[in-house]
């Protein structure tokens, strides 16, 4: 649950005629992303087809590329560009490397030679692990397939060795934004170390990468003009149903785990898929995200309280701090009567709507499945003296519930460095053993 002061550019799709030269098509790409990486932002926008200047303009980049920059470090070079299509649209995918992330940057062309979209996402680098694993694990490459026009590259990571028995299999689902199987973000993966861990102590899992980070074209304009079960739910729905068939684990032993908001989704899918063996929620929440997202940006405005700013940055954000507030008190009076269309927060209505559809209290208290709910005390985007016992209140008194929380952990449940903004991520580390380790008690703990 990214902050939402921080921009997301959503990839668009737009109806095209031509096709281009490819020589000539990278080439344009390159000089672009080597405009954007310098900050000549004016001549990027410059660029910029009629759509695309419509919802984003030379300070609106540059605003979104002061969210990122202080992340990734000294810059230290890119790659070739890439192209693929994607409907009507030429998509040009470059890599530039940072010291302490990858930024992956997507630019789609219309015939014109204009740029419809644009996309920068901070990644891991490509992890250096041997695909066979440590001779604790092997791992396999399948897909998942809710709807044939969006296919998701997954990895089933399975035991290797143990008794004959097939093992559980635990179903990681990402949180928001767009991520891929890892859930990496900047240098540190905790699904690649979950399942990792898990593996190690008899459990197998299959993580996949997120529709929207593949096909951030269906996403629309803002980012968001999906619902949360286009988003995530028919995905995860099509996963477990992967792991039924599947004959090297067991079908009869599928648990998911939901991340931030893949945990607050979890009651719903729970009750989507009644025979799971059970859930685990981690770093989730029961309350509405528009409330977590307001503390969020509440947090994020004390901070800048205690800076001096430039009188034009201060303006602009004294004009974004009045729009949170307005959203927040329309949020307040229901917004069933708002056309799906309208923004809030900067999100369409019709995504807040779908959340709402699908918040765990709709859910709760009918789940009978064991659940297992897992809480960082450090963590800053979903809050332990808030959230966590919200959990505990709703399931209070059930013999087939856990919870664990653990001190000095963040919200990817590794070890704090102290920060309380997305700076806390820039330092490499890996999801602690002891919450691995409850995961793998929890799962082998029910027959």
């Amino acid at each position: 649950m990214r902050k939402m002061l921080v921009m997301m550019l959503a990839l668009t799709l737009l109806a095209t005629g031509l096709a281009f030269a490819e020589s000539d098509l990278k080439a344009q790409a390159e000089a672009d992303c080597d405009a954007l990486l310098a900050g000549d932002f004016a001549a990027v926008a410059e660029r910029f087809d009629e759509n695309m200047a419509a919802v984003l303009d030379a300070d609106g980049l540059a605003q979104s590329w002061s969210a990122v920059a202080p992340l990734l470090g000294e810059y230290l070079g890119r790659g070739e560009a890439e192209l693929t299509q994607q409907g009507d649209f030429t998509v040009a995918v470059l890599q530039a490397r940072f010291a302490n992330s990858n930024l992956k940057v997507q630019i789609a062309y219309d015939a014109a030679e204009r740029i419809g979209g644009m996309q920068m996402q901070p990644v891991a680098p490509e992890t250096t692990d041997n695909a066979e694993g440590t001779g604790a694990w092997t791992e396999v490459e399948l897909t998942v397939e809710a709807d044939p026009a969006y296919p998701l590259g997954a990895t089933l990571c399975l035991p290797v060795g143990g008794d004959e028995m097939l093992s559980p299999v635990v179903v990681l689902v990402q949180g928001s934004g767009s991520s891929d199987r890892n859930e990496a973000i900047l240098q540190n993966a905790p699904f690649q170390d979950i399942a990792h861990g898990l593996a190690e102590l008899g459990v197998a899992t299959l993580r996949y990468d997120k529709r929207t980070f593949v096909y951030p074209e269906c996403a629309g304009d803002t980012g968001l003009d999906i619902d949360i079960r286009a988003e995530m739910l028919d995905d995860v729905n099509a996963a477990i149903d992967l792991m039924r068939t599947d004959g090297r684990v067991d079908g009869s032993r599928i648990f998911v785990l939901g991340h931030s908001l893949g945990g607050m989704m979890v009651p719903a899918i729970a009750a989507e898929n009644p025979d799971l063996a059970g859930a685990i929620s981690m770093a989730g929440s029961l309350r509405r995200l528009w409330e977590i997202v307001y503390d969020q940006n509440q947090e994020a405005i004390a901070a800048y309280d205690a800076v001096e700013l430039p009188e034009a940055q201060r303006a602009t954000l004294d004009a974004q701090v009045a729009q949170i507030e307005a959203d927040m008190e329309t949020f307040r009076g229901g917004i069933s009567e708002l056309s799906d269309d309208a923004l809030l927060l900067g999100v369409p209505v019709r995504y807040w709507r779908s959340l709402e559809e699908y918040a765990g209290e709709h859910f709760i208290d009918e789940l009978k499945l064991p659940l297992l709910i897992l809480q960082g005390d450090a963590d800053f985007q979903v809050y332990a003296d808030v959230d966590y016992p919200l959990w505990q209140e709703a399931l209070a008194g059930r013999d087939n519930v856990s919870f664990c929380l653990y001190e000095g952990l963040n919200h990817l449940m590794m070890p704090t460095q102290g920060m309380r903004d997305t700076t806390e991520y820039v330092t490499p580390s890996h999801v602690r053993e002891d919450v691995i380790a409850d995961i793998a008690d929890f799962v082998n703990g029910i027959a």
